[in-house]
């Protein structure tokens, strides 16, 4: 775990969590981390958590012989840091453009925005490409911080080809 850490142990702004496993006899095939009640996902690299409030991530190994580890869990608290980006945030609990709900969890970016405020579906824009574009800009570089993986970011930007926002 790294962050920093108030007077009571909570993490200012963002927790960071980073997941290491290792097999000496068939070796780590894979490792997979879920954050609260949300589903598996595969661990792409250090997890930054930004979402105020108390936060279990839970995690797991498979080694190439197809064993699973016991699922362990970290449990901590990130409190506001007082510098909130998006202090009106969109905080469904699921990423929605238009009327099509991606079933990816809207997490907080780290600095008070979400993901659904990050892809501002009420904005301007001059066409439905342009918006697909915006859509694409703004989560490569969550797939890059480990807050979205390759494989929702994918199904966010499908969403937004599906949709008729834009022009």
């Amino acid at each position: 775990m790294a962050g920093d850490r108030d007077g009571n142990g909570n993490y200012r702004g963002s927790a960071t969590v980073t997941i290491t496993a290792t097999d000496a006899q068939s070796g780590v095939r894979t490792v997979e981390y879920a954050i609260d009640s949300g589903g598996w996902a595969p661990y792409p690299g250090p997890v930054r958590v930004g979402a105020p409030g108390p936060h279990t991530l839970r995690y797991r190994a498979t080694d190439r012989a197809g064993n699973v580890s016991a699922e362990k869990t970290v449990t901590f608290t990130v409190v506001a840091s007082g510098s909130d980006a998006c202090p009106d945030s969109d905080d469904r609990p699921t990423v929605v453009i238009g009327d099509d709900d991606t079933g990816v969890a809207n997490r907080d970016t780290g600095n008070g925005c979400t993901i659904n405020d990050l892809i501002a579906e009420h904005a301007d824009y001059p066409d439905h490409a342009s918006f697909v574009r915006h859509v694409e800009a703004v989560t490569a570089p969550l797939v890059a911080n480990g807050v979205l993986t390759r494989r929702s970011q994918g199904v966010i930007v499908r969403a937004a080809a599906r949709s008729e926002i834009g022009g």
